[in-house]
């Protein structure tokens, strides 16, 4: 009886976790509105793995491509708000160049990664930049002491109190393994922004 019970719990369990990756989806989103909802112009279910999302970084191309059921559909990068992977890295442009959303504790902080310089004897030296929004609705920007003006006005004493706490705009940077969130955010978030 022992062993019955124990065969029905262990069936249930990997029927739960089969409707938990079949029902994991990657897609892109058209407006912040839609990702907030969860509604995906385009999806593709991440059980299947019958699809993939390319976002054409390499020639700095437009448009997003997404592939499904052997189908291409392009999108103009102007004209999405980002796209999400099936081990939920989500994604927006600037410019066409493709950021990795990194924290939304607070602000929105995106990373991309850019080479420097590539030599046959140094190799490729690369470097990470760093970009804010508000929120996710916002506009994004560098992230620097003088683009969080618009999050907090130069004349306000909590905008002195980061300038002493964050010495400079690479310390902006900064990230806080043990709250898993960049520590400007925490920051923020502390002040009750």
């Amino acid at each position: 009886m022992k062993t019955y019970n124990f065969k029905i719990i262990i069936a249930a369990f990997f029927a739960v976790m089969g409707l938990t990756v079949s029902a994991q989806k990657c897609g892109v989103y058209k407006t912040y509105e839609d990702y907030t909802n969860g509604k995906m112009e385009v999806s593709i279910n991440c059980a299947t793995k019958d699809g993939k999302i390319k976002p054409n970084n390499f020639f700095k191309k437009d448009y997003v491509t997404v592939i499904k059921n052997g189908e291409k559909t392009d999108l103009k990068k102007t004209e999405i708000f980002g796209y999400q992977l099936c081990n939920e890295e989500f994604f927006r442009f600037l410019n066409n160049d493709r950021l990795t959303l990194a924290d939304k504790s607070g602000l929105w902080i995106y990373t991309r990664e850019e080479v420097v310089s590539h030599s046959p004897f140094t190799g490729t030296k690369k470097r990470t930049k760093y970009y804010f929004s508000k929120d996710g609705s916002g506009e994004i920007k560098s992230l620097t002491f003088n683009n969080l003006k618009d999050v907090i006005p130069a004349n306000d004493p909590l905008y002195s109190e980061m300038e002493l706490l964050f010495s400079s705009n690479s310390a902006l940077h900064a990230y806080n393994q043990s709250s898993g969130s960049y520590k400007i955010n925490s920051f923020l978030n502390s002040k009750g922004l």
